[in-house]
């Protein structure tokens, strides 16, 4: 039931022997070696990890300040001439050159082509430095409360762990959780949880008892492993890893249901290698610091976080948190209760990056610096998007223009559908399928429209991203409905009347593709240009209208007004509401589930958008 589809998945590269003090020449065939390098170019410090295996084969993790902190992972081959490739996993990186035959010097060219245009540096000089890969995140602390363990603060581990670094007294600790649930209790398996709870406090991770629970339920408290060792599901895609196929259960999209699957599960050679494995697989992939997982400040926000990041692929948002919370309760664990959250690293956009990095309170972004916050913030004021604007479009640098302008989009505040208080005139009328397969039709004349407003509701979050502030005391989208009245335009659900009504507050359409589909590349040259350019863009599903947020390597991000579309291809325009499976905003606040829903590439690449358009500001 574990889905990763991500490059970077079971266990990580490890070392095979210590850091050498000197080291030892390239040209013995069979040896293995690591080393860090580190060196500067074009304004970015690169410090560069590889790891020699005996056939040649080369895997590397590279950090970039400034930069994503947690760095990327590359993999290559070294030959024969000291020449070699390396390649990104999980961005365009590619590093090309020569190692010096005393292994100290690494002469190379670096380029990297991402969502804000390409990077290349092409003359590289690396030197040999006798350390490993140092995190850059800022240390923060993580502080929770468990029944029988000891309230302890740690720094917050957010870059990758290395074994080889961990305490012997922890790996034992980690080892020691195997244990027959059969022949346990109630107080002995709580005993085994909390084992886990303090060791992962020791390491600073964050939310351990939250590992924890996913250990309880993912090995049925350590009765079923998937793969050897494997007690957290975590799949292995890549052949020349230790793996082992097993039957699984998985959400199928297009059948709507689970299904029976076969499916490769990482091989582990001790528990603590799936332990640690595991607190890395949270840490390296970055859906998971776009999920909020980093940042939550209660269990209950990490659990829902990590369900919404796809750790389990259950086809019911929200069931593998839920299932995560019950474990955590009933070990008495408040999962409501506020914990600090650790401060993770700026969301920098610098080139070499290739994926926008987590958004954490602190320390502020660039954005936020360029209008003088003191800390990170995620939604911005009417007037703080004004400010940002107006300070944007003076930089000369076109390119930190159109960062600036992607970041802001990120900003914008979230606006619900359901909660809107317009009343349906004599037109207002909704249909959809029955279970019958009939047409049936809800009348909302007289009563609240919301449910049928997505297409004012996601202009009102366009008109915020242009600057344009809502003139009247109430919702926004309800001042745009009485605007279309008042000015009889046509129906909200057609061009004229949502055009014209973003006429009266003095934006116009720049842009609409219709029937548009593409991959990552097509989205990047036709409709990226748009967010960097400033304007606000909303598009169609063919029957509901969402606001388009951000394009990267990994999908686009859209803000729903009506709630969270568990996957693109589940839309189905005869029955809008089935296809959110129930996962809906609520009618009684702003707030809502359908922020910052992602939809991979897989997805987007097969689906068609009705159509799509972009606003500018007159």
């Amino acid at each position: 039931m574990f889905d990763t589809r991500e490059p970077l998945t079971g266990k990580a590269p490890q070392p095979k022997t210590p850091t050498p003090a000197a080291p030892r020449p390239l040209k013995a065939g069979t040896q293995s070696w690591q080393r860090t390098f580190r060196g500067t170019a074009n304004g970015i410090t690169f410090q560069l990890r590889i790891i020699r295996q005996p056939n040649g084969h080369l895997t590397a993790r590279y950090q970039a300040t400034p930069g994503q902190g947690r760095g990327w992972h590359l993999e290559g081959q070294l030959r024969d001439d000291n020449t070699f490739n390396l390649q990104g996993t999980e961005n365009n990186a590619e590093f090309q050159g020569k190692i010096s035959p005393d292994g100290k010097t690494v002469t190379s060219n670096f380029s990297n082509e991402t969502a804000s245009g390409a990077f290349k540096a092409s003359s590289l000089t690396l030197s040999a430095i006798p350390v490993a890969l140092l995190p850059t995140r800022a240390p923060a602390t993580v502080l929770t409360q468990t029944p029988s363990v000891e309230n302890t603060e740690s720094p917050a581990q957010t870059a990758h762990i290395d074994r080889s670094k961990v305490s012997q007294s922890v790996i034992a600790a980690l080892n020691s959780s195997n244990y027959t649930p059969k022949t346990m209790v109630k107080k002995d398996r709580h005993e085994v949880f909390f084992n886990i709870v303090k060791s992962f406090r020791s390491l600073g991770v964050p939310h351990p008892e939250l590992i924890a629970a996913q250990w309880a339920t993912e090995s049925g408290w350590g009765q079923s492993h998937s793969g050897k060792n494997n007690v957290f599901g975590i799949k292995e895609f890549d052949p020349n890893r230790p793996r082992t196929f097993a039957p699984t259960k998985e959400w199928d999209p297009r059948l709507q249901r689970l299904v029976n699957k076969m499916e490769p599960f990482a091989d582990y050679k001790d528990y603590a290698d799936a332990f640690i494995a595991r607190a890395n697989f949270t840490i390296d992939n970055p859906r998971y610091a776009k999920a909020g997982y980093f940042e939550a400040k209660t269990l209950r926000e990490a659990a829902y976080a990590i369900d919404r990041a796809g750790y389990a692929n259950t086809g019911k948002p929200g069931a593998y948190a839920e299932s995560l919370i019950a474990i955590m309760r009933g070990c008495g664990i408040d999962v409501e209760k506020t914990i600090s959250v650790a401060a993770g690293s700026s969301q920098s956009q610098a080139a070499v990056g290739g994926s926008q990095s987590a958004k954490s309170s602190t320390p502020p972004d660039q954005l936020d610096k360029l209008i003088n916050l003191n800390s990170y913030k995620k939604a911005y004021t009417i007037k703080e998007i004004n400010l940002a604007r107006s300070l944007i479009v003076k930089l000369q640098d076109n390119k930190m223009k159109g960062d600036l302008f992607e970041i802001l989009q990120t900003k914008i505040p979230y606006r619900n559908q359901r909660n809107n208080q317009s009343i349906g005139l004599q037109s207002d009328r909704w249909s959809y399928t029955g279970r019958d397969g009939k047409t049936h039709w809800v009348i909302y004349t007289g009563k609240p429209i919301g449910d049928i407003m997505c297409n004012l509701t996601s202009l009102t979050m366009v008109m915020e991203t242009l600057g344009i502030e809502n003139p009247s005391d109430g919702q926004y989208e309800d001042f745009l409905e009485n605007v279309r009245r008042k000015n009889s335009l046509p129906p909200r659900t057609t061009e004229g009347g949502w055009e014209g009504v973003a006429r009266e507050l003095k934006a116009r359409k720049v842009m609409r593709k219709d029937k548009f589909r593409g991959d990552y590349t097509e989205w990047k040259d036709e409709i990226l240009p748009c967010l960097r350019n400033g304007n606000g863009v909303m598009m169609s599903l063919n029957g509901h209208i969402i606001r388009l947020q951000s394009i990267t390597n990994e999908g686009i991000t859209v803000d729903d007004p009506y709630g969270r579309l568990p996957s693109l291809l589940n839309y189905r325009p005869s029955n809008v509401t089935g296809s959110y499976n129930g996962n809906l905003n609520g009618k009684t606040k702003e707030a809502g589930v359908g922020e910052d829903t992602v939809f991979p590439w897989n997805q987007v690449s097969k689906f068609t958008f009705h159509w799509i358009a972009a606003f500018e500001r007159k």
